[in-house]
């Protein structure tokens, strides 16, 4: 007896040119379930490192601001100080300019305001009022010692 032939089409496999071994293939699917599990850990990390650090920054930044603060306010007390007592020399000031004009050949008074105008560094006028006042005593020694320190200052 013959066999008859069946028709039977032959099997074709898929046109897909690519190779991927089997290695590739286990490397990259472990490297996602990898990704995957440890993720969330990542996440945390980063998380706690970018807290901290804003809580470091914010920690340093009010350390200096209140670091700065303080001097300023150290400043500002100096500066009302400063300030206050330059209003009290030039209220002595106009004290004994009242004093020379009421009393024109007073020394004392020119000498004072002479002073008082060097030590708010007025050495101008500071040395017309001494110039006054050497010239109604000569022999004035106050007068002679700030003359030279007006000298060597202007």
């Amino acid at each position: 007896m013959k066999k008859k032939k069946a028709n039977k089409k032959p099997q074709q496999f898929p046109k897909n040119y690519r190779f991927i071994t089997e290695s590739k293939a286990f490397r990259s699917v472990s490297n996602y379930w990898f990704r995957l599990s440890n993720q969330s850990k990542v996440k945390q990390f980063f998380k706690f490192t970018s807290i901290v650090l804003v809580v470091l920054t914010v920690l340093v930044l009010i350390f200096g601001i209140s670091i700065f603060s303080l001097n300023l306010y150290k400043y500002y007390q100096e500066f009302s100080q400063i300030s206050s007592q330059r209003q009290n020399m030039q209220s002595q000031i106009n004290f004994w300019q009242s004093v020379s004009d009421k009393y024109d050949g007073y020394k004392d008074a020119y000498f004072r305001m002479a002073l008082l105008e060097y030590n708010l560094g007025d050495f101008k006028n500071a040395e017309l009022n001494n110039q006054k006042a050497l010239l109604l005593d000569p022999n004035f020694s106050d007068a002679k010692k700030l003359e030279d320190v007006l000298n060597k200052n202007y």
